[in-house]
């Protein structure tokens, strides 16, 4: 085999050598240099002009406001975190304080200033005027928030949050033992009015449907100060277990859990903005010349030769 091949091989060698003399022998003129030279110029002035022109474009401007606003949004979240951290320290020590005993008469400020302080209340629960708030649902439960009246010493009243139930036991002679008319001493947080949201109903008093905790409203029903405190529940699964199935109220935990997503949403915005920017600095790029992409077209032919 490999004695027939070497006449063909000779064959081949002498045609591709013909071949390589004669396109070495070939030479451009000048005007062929000029005219290529020529062609060039005007290519990289037509791209030069397409790129200025795009830079120019309202879609530039759409892609530049992207990061822009990127940025400033997780700028504003930097803010919200250093605010909301520090608002986690003020709540966290106002906690962890020992209770004092609630003022008889409590002004607004004071509720704002003292927010989540534990205080300790002494009075008599009015179950008459008891409110339930909802439905509201506890680890996938539905049920409901009591909250009811507590007439103090003086006879001045004001509102409890007392806790969730489950909606089986909606009807307060179901749960005789939430029903005490003994006096009684409730530790609490002191909570300011909670806001409704856009998806919030609209409470009906009259027909005693509350889907808030609408403290003026209810304050104003009761003839109660506008004062909403939240009991606080011993930390005990036994005693959660018991409370739930006897439709003793669940209240809420000695340790709040205050979300603070700021952090997750700064990094989500500056990484966003970071890509964008990318992205437009790639799209905005100067285009190469044609003797830039031709010794670039050499330098990728020389690296497979």
């Amino acid at each position: 085999m490999l004695a027939r091949g070497k006449p063909f091989q000779a064959a081949l060698c002498r045609f591709a050598g013909g071949h390589s003399q004669h396109a070495a022998k070939w030479q451009p003129t000048g005007f062929q240099r000029r005219s290529y030279a020529q062609r060039l110029d005007e290519d990289d002035s037509v791209l030069e002009t397409e790129w200025k022109r795009q830079l120019m474009s309202w879609k530039t401007l759409g892609l530049f406001t992207i990061p822009v606003i990127a940025f400033g949004l997780g700028t504003w979240q930097a803010q919200r975190l250093k605010w909301k951290m520090e608002l986690l320290d003020d709540v966290n020590d106002r906690m962890h304080r020992p209770p004092i005993p609630l003022p008889l008469r409590v002004s607004a400020s004071e509720i704002a200033r003292n927010e989540f302080r534990r205080v300790l209340v002494h009075g008599v629960f009015d179950h008459a005027a008891e409110v339930l708030v909802g439905p509201r649902a506890m680890e996938g439960e539905p049920g409901f928030i009591v909250v009811t009246p507590l007439v103090r010493e003086d006879g001045s009243r004001v509102l409890v949050n007392r806790g969730w139930i489950r909606r089986e036991l909606k009807d307060p002679k179901s749960r005789p033992e939430s029903q005490l008319d003994e006096p009684v001493t409730v530790v609490a947080f002191v909570r300011r009015a909670p806001r409704d949201n856009a998806f919030t109903p609209t409470s009906d008093p009259q027909s005693s449907e509350w889907f808030s905790i609408d403290v003026p409203r209810m304050a104003a029903r009761a003839n109660a100060q506008e004062v909403l405190l939240d009991a606080i529940h011993p930390e005990s699964a036994t005693s959660v277990l018991h409370d739930a199935r006897y439709g003793i109220p669940i209240g809420t935990p000695l340790q709040v859990d205050i979300r603070n997503n700021h952090l997750q949403y700064m990094i989500t915005w500056y990484g966003l903005g970071v890509f964008t920017s990318a992205m437009l600095i790639y799209s905005l790029r100067k285009p190469l010349t044609a003797a830039a992409r031709i010794r670039r077209m050499r330098d990728r032919a020389g690296r497979f030769l």
